[in-house]
Formats: C-alpha cells, structure tokens, sequence
C-alpha cells in the first residue's frame, strides 16, 4: 500500500516537473526569440521598438502589434509570420506581414526619413548583403500626410521572390480614393541596383489637389485644380542615383484661381520624361479649349514645351484664337519661382471693335481688323506692354466713331474751314473709314509720360462730305489702364489736329 501511494507521489512530481521544464523551454524560446527580434531590428537601424511574440517554434514564429522607428520613419504591423520548412537552415523563411501601416509625409513637413547616414554623396556606403528570406509578402495600408491635410489611406499589397542570379523579383499594387499603382521590378543585392517599372498609374486631381499643390508651388497662390493624370514610368536606382523616365497624359483637365478671375477648362496634355529625377522632358503639347480672365476669352490655346528642369519650362509654340483673331507668341522661358512673364505676341486679324468692347468709357467706337507684334509681361502688378504695334490689316478698311467733344477741334479756330467737320466727326455725327491705322505702343525717343501714338488716315463714309482726315493723337498715362480698366485720371488723348 506505502509502495503504491509513493509511486504515485513519483509520477505527480515527475509530471509536475515535465510540466515546469516545458513551460520553462516554451518561455525561454519566446524570450530568446523577442531578443533575436529585437536585435535584428535594431541592426536595421530601428529605435523605439515594441512587439509582443504571440508563438514560436523552429518551424514558425508569430510577432503581433509590431511597431518601430527608423529615424524619424514610423513603422506598424498588426502580425507579421515568419515560416520556415527547415528549421536548420539559417534563413527567415516565407515572411507574411499583415496590416502593415507606414505614413510617409510627402512634403517636406517632417525630418527627411531618406536621409539615412549610411548613404554619403548619393551612393550607398554599405556592403553588399544577401537577404535571408524565401519569400516576402505584405498587405497594409501606406498613410500619405502632408502639412495642414488630413491624411490620405492607400491600401498596399507587395510580393517578393528569389530570382535567378542572386536577384529578387517583386511586384507592388497601391490603390486608394482617385489614385492607383501597379508596378514590379528586380533587385539585385549584391550592386544595390533596383530596376522598376510602373507599367499603370491614375490619379485624379481633384480629390488629390491639395497634396499636388504641397509639391507644385503654382502662380498666386492656391489654385482649384482638376482632371485626370495617366501615365507609366521605368527606370533604375543604385543607391541613391535615380535614371528613369516616363509618359504622363492629362485628360478633362480644368483649373481656376478665383483671386484673380482666371479659369481654364478642357485642358489635355501630353509629356515624355527623359529624366524624373531633373524633372527633363521631350517637348509636349497642351490644349486648352477656353481660358477666361475677367470679361476676355481666349479659345483653342495649344503649345508644345519642354521641362529643362523642376523650375524651368521651354515653350517653342504657342497659338490661340481670341477677339475674332489669331496670336502666337515667339518662343519663350517661363520660370516657375520668379512669377513672372515676358512673351512676344504675333497678332492676326484681331478684331477691333472686340477689343475696344473690352475698355470701359472709352469715347470711340470701331470696326476692323489689325495685324502687331507686342511684347508683354505680366507679374504680380499686372499686364505691361513693351515697344510694339498694331496696324490695320493690308487690304482691309475700318470704320471709326468718336464720341468726344474737343478731342478734335481744341485749338482750331471756328471760323476755319475744317472745324464743321471736325465737329462732326468728335461729336460722332460722321464716321471715318479709314484706310490706315496704326498704334505704336511705347516708341523710342517720346516724352516722358507717353505711353503710346496713334495714327489714323481716311474720310467721312458720307460720300457728300469730302474732306480727307489724318490724325495723330497721344496716349498720356499707362496705356496698360485703357485695356484693364478704361480711362481714368492717370490716362488722356492729346496731340496735334488735322
């Protein structure tokens, strides 16, 4: 009886014991593997790290509520699975991360998170590593922040795989609210050379403005910006030395800066880049079917430019229909951070009276058509003519009426044989057809204060009045306030009489 009791005292204690060494080893193994873990990552470069180990054998280890910090870069997974077929092999195995979160602050808001010390003068001064994996896999979600926007989801999902050579093979899909990516490439570990390619990406602009407007600095200040962008890109990347290029199209494009009026819509483009990372284009095209500022539109605008850099566009043509006419302006620089405008313009058949529709109390009506070449400037200040001209299309005629009392007849005498028809024709009881007309806008070797000369030749278009007419008036004051606004204190017409 005393043997029986004791023998099952024995196997109690022994199984108690089997029970403590396993638990022990069970605990040892999870506390051994949170510390390979946690070293792994901090020879990645990872601070801040928290994980809790939910499972491990030699066959598979479970790590949940993963979170780290690589310099000022965060990183989240709610489980990441590492799997291994043989346990002995000094591999990883197949690593499955599962609702990955990374924000990535697109505008410079943050400390730069790329600007890791072990890159020096753009190239990677580390040495060549192999990755002990058989596989990767991550779904998750990629947080786009920017300063003083709310943050933008795109959910993630990226393979990778062993390829021939030492090389790795990866594909990548990112897809969120008016945006999506599918792209691939190879890695080779060896040169720290990644080749890529975007074969597809959409964005819609609208619903992404306020981030293209944190990376493109546009004219004045904020703009409402729409349509959609398609394009693809490949390229190479060693270390930090980007070479790629890509194609991007702009379709149902339309854009509007209410602070000054201005709104253009149909807006498509085409452009090729020979280098992204210069932002170097092939010349492109743009069409633009209205543009409108104030009570001026501007019809069938299309150009062809080029990048020369982030900053710097080159445009070798560009044409639009506007105030019955053509104009086309020489080739031309535009840079982005100056604001700034300076163009010659190539006038066609513009017509007349659309334009003197655009002044306000102007005290003259006309009808025709002229030809000119004037170079302009607009800024921050406004538009500012330079020396040029206008001139009434060869073959053409223009009708002219006036409707102010003096303009002509201040300083002739009454009793002259020229004053009754002057009267007339400043009062507007006569029109003028007139066989020239010429403006010259800021002439060299003119007063002070004079801002343009106009010249004008013909006869009453009443054909019983026959008395040839040839004025030569002054424009006093900034010309530029007759086109934008109309006469006002700083604008008058003076000048000698026929």
């Amino acid at each position: 009886m005393t043997l029986a009791i004791n023998k099952r005292r024995l196997l109690l204690a022994s199984a108690a014991l089997a029970l403590v060494v396993i638990t022990g080893l069970l605990l040892a193994r999870l506390t051994l593997t949170g510390m390979a873990v946690g070293s792994l990552l901090r020879l990645g470069g990872a601070s801040e790290i928290s994980f809790n180990v939910a499972s491990a054998s030699p066959w598979r280890v479970v790590v949940e509520n993963l979170g780290f910090k690589v310099r000022t870069q965060l990183f989240a997974a709610h489980r990441v699975t590492f799997a291994r077929s043989h346990w002995w092999t000094p591999s990883l195995g197949s690593v499955h991360i599962e609702q990955a979160r990374v924000p990535v602050t697109i505008d410079g808001s943050d400390t730069n998170p790329q600007d890791w010390p072990t890159y020096q003068n753009g190239t990677a001064a580390v040495a060549p590593t192999s990755l002990p994996l058989e596989e990767i896999s991550i779904d998750g979600q990629l947080i786009i922040r920017a300063a003083a926007l709310p943050d933008q989801a795109l959910t993630v999902k990226f393979d990778a795989q062993p390829s021939s050579g030492g090389k790795w093979s990866a594909q990548v899909a990112a897809n969120g609210p008016g945006l999506g990516v599918k792209g691939g490439g190879t890695f080779d570990p060896a040169k720290h050379e990644l080749a890529f390619q975007v074969p597809e990406m959409s964005l819609d602009l609208k619903l992404w403005q306020g981030f293209v407007q944190r990376l493109v600095l546009l004219p004045g200040g904020a703009w409402d910006i729409e349509g959609k962008l398609t394009g693809s890109a490949a390229g190479r990347l060693v270390g930090k030395e980007l070479a790629a290029g890509g194609k991007v199209q702009l379709r149902e494009g339309r854009v509007r800066y209410a602070q000054k009026d201005i709104t253009a819509e149909g807006i498509e483009a085409d452009l090729e880049f020979i280098d992204l990372d210069k932002f170097v284009t092939k010349p492109g095209t743009v069409r633009v079917r209205e543009l409108r500022t104030g009570q001026l539109a501007l019809q069938d605008l299309r150009g062809e430019f080029a990048f020369a850099s982030a900053n710097q566009i080159t445009v070798s043509h560009a044409s639009l229909k506007a105030l019955g006419g053509t104009v086309a302006a020489e080739p031309f620089t535009y840079f982005l951070n100056q604001r700034e405008l300076s163009a010659v313009l190539l006038v066609d058949g513009i017509s007349v009276e659309e334009v003197l529709a655009l002044t306000q109390d102007l005290p003259a009506k006309a009808v025709g058509r002229v030809n000119g070449r004037l170079p302009v400037r607009i800024d921050g200040s406004g538009l500012r003519l330079g020396t040029g001209w206008l001139a009434l299309k060869p073959g053409v005629y223009a009708e002219l009426q006036l409707n102010a009392g003096g303009l002509l007849t201040n300083g002739v005498a009454p009793g002259s044989a020229s004053y009754s028809v002057l009267k007339k024709i400043e009062s507007g009881l006569l029109k003028l057809k007139l066989g020239e007309l010429r403006l010259d806008i800021r002439p060299p070797n003119v007063p002070a204060g004079r801002s343009a000369q106009l010249h004008l030749a013909g006869e009453p278009v009443d054909p019983e009045v026959k008395a040839p007419v040839v004025l030569d008036l002054n424009v006093n004051g900034p010309i530029e306030k007759l086109i934008n606004l109309g006469m006002d204190s700083r604008v008058s017409f003076g000048g000698s009489k026929p």
